[in-house]
């Protein structure tokens, strides 16, 4: 292991291809002056004509070799080699004042960077010198040291393993557009019912995670995000195991207009969306009843997507509105009454997913306090979506520490930050949701009708209907 020293050049840190082409270069000159020593009868060199014509030849081999072994470094890992290149010099060179706080004669901790996919690398650094908690503190230096042709690579997630010996940086372009936007609905339909598409590289893996919390002021494009999720779930269709995508709008806005949305009552009551949820809670039990009896049948537990079952939605828009609108009270006999509607959710919640029903909560601020969200729902809720972002915001939905690398700036409808427990997406990161560019309405509601079928029963939204 290499030791630090305060007065070490800044080219001992530079890539292998950068010394092997200077080692190449230093070689070169030596072959010249080789050369015109043959060529002048200069008495400085041993005056061995063979001896001389083989040092150059063995020279220029050296040289060709160095050569060729730069060229292929040059052009199949020059990205990955400038990044690993660039920290080594930001971390080390005492000349960019030693973040590090190392002293003469101190090991350097080991740096290795590896290409993940397409403008993503992860950088690790090992603690066998320098602590965790103080390389924690090093993404805003490492991003800062990435400039020149690096300068749009930033550090966007950090980890540090469980035990404590080393700590890996994700380094991606933050200035690549991987947002996806389709001109078609056709273009929406995801490889398989399990997998909702976010964005290039970003996927919300059903198998995995569980029911989704998304949350944004007005106008931030929480509804519209919700919207391209059911969207690919209503285009592989129902399953035979009754599966369900249930809609609720308490607010009677642009949803309600659609054919089997579920709204408030012509009284203004909420009985039909207490219904609704005791019909999607209906739908799990029946689920997971089957597969109950299908693990015992085949003795070890079967999931829901290994008998070809779709995924069950329930959105609830504006998750505050429509709890206002429950009584606190029952009157007798009867149960419609707040308290009902949030036993009911919570058991969706927290039950749903081992028989691919979800839940996603759409609301203002996942506030804890009186009228806002529960905060055993916001934790139950395995997926956690923040439009239009802020840190006091997210604060609110994840730890602190994970937001540590998540720099205050200006962000437009549509971009949010993300997390999912599906062992890919834990950390939380940027993503901006498709782009929808075709009649959104229009085609989410003829996709509901595909999905329960047009029938004389299928009332309208105005009388509070429901899928049957």
């Amino acid at each position: 292991m290499r030791r630090y020293n305060s007065k070490s050049w800044q080219i001992e840190f530079a890539a292998l291809h950068v010394k092997l082409f200077l080692l190449a270069a230093g070689l070169l000159i030596i072959n010249i002056l080789v050369v015109n020593s043959l060529n002048s009868g200069n008495d400085i060199l041993p005056n061995f004509y063979m001896f001389k014509l083989t040092l150059c030849l063995v020279l220029t081999v050296v040289i060709l070799i160095a050569s060729v072994i730069g060229v292929l470094i040059l052009l199949f890992d020059y990205k990955r080699c400038q990044l690993e290149h660039k920290i080594k010099v930001g971390l080390f060179y005492h000349g960019y004042g030693n973040p590090l706080h190392l002293k003469d004669g101190e090991y350097l901790p080991k740096i290795k960077v590896k290409q993940l996919e397409n403008d993503v690398y992860l950088l690790s650094v090992d603690c066998s010198s320098v602590s965790a908690e103080n390389l924690q503190k090093m993404p805003s230096i490492i991003s800062s040291t990435l400039n020149g042709k690096q300068a749009q690579y930033a550090v966007t997630i950090v980890n540090t393993d469980i035990a404590y010996n080393c700590v890996q940086f994700y380094i991606e372009n933050v200035t690549v557009d991987k947002s996806f936007t389709f001109k078609n609905v056709n273009e929406m339909k995801p490889p398989h019912p399990t997998k909702i598409k976010i964005q290039r590289g970003t996927n919300i893996d059903l198998t995995t995670s569980g029911s989704m919390l998304v949350c944004g002021k007005t106008r931030s494009g929480k509804t519209t995000a919700t919207i391209a999720i059911l969207i690919q779930a209503l285009m592989w269709g129902r399953d035979d195991y009754g599966s369900n995508i249930t809609i609720i709008d308490p607010k009677r806005a642009e949803l309600s207009m659609l054919p089997y949305v579920v709204s408030v009552d012509v009284d203004g009551e909420a009985r039909s969306i207490l219904q609704a949820l005791k019909d999607f809670e209906t739908t799990l039990r029946m689920r997971q009843a089957y597969l109950n009896q299908k693990s015992l049948e085949v003795g070890d537990a079967v999931h829901w997507w290994e008998l070809g079952m779709h995924p069950s939605f329930l959105f609830i828009d504006e998750y505050v509105a429509c709890r206002s609108l429950f009584p606190k009270k029952a009157d007798k006999g009867s149960d419609y009454y707040l308290t009902n509607f949030d036993n009911i959710l919570k058991r969706v919640v927290t039950m749903g997913a081992s028989a691919g029903c979800f839940v996603i909560i759409s609301i203002a601020e996942a506030s804890v306090e009186e009228g806002g969200l529960p905060s055993m729902l916001r934790n139950a809720m395995t997926t956690k979506i923040l439009f239009k972002p802020t840190l006091t915001e997210g604060r609110l939905m994840w730890d602190s520490s994970k937001l540590e690398n998540f720099p205050e700036r200006v962000y437009s409808a549509g971009d949010c930050w993300f997390s999912s427990t599906d062992g890919e997406h834990d950390d939380v990161s940027y993503a901006h949701f498709p782009i929808m560019d075709f009649p959104v309405y229009k085609e989410l509601g003829n996709l509901l009708k595909n999905y329960y079928g047009e029938s004389a029963d299928g009332g309208s939204p105005q009388d509070g209907a429901r899928p049957k």
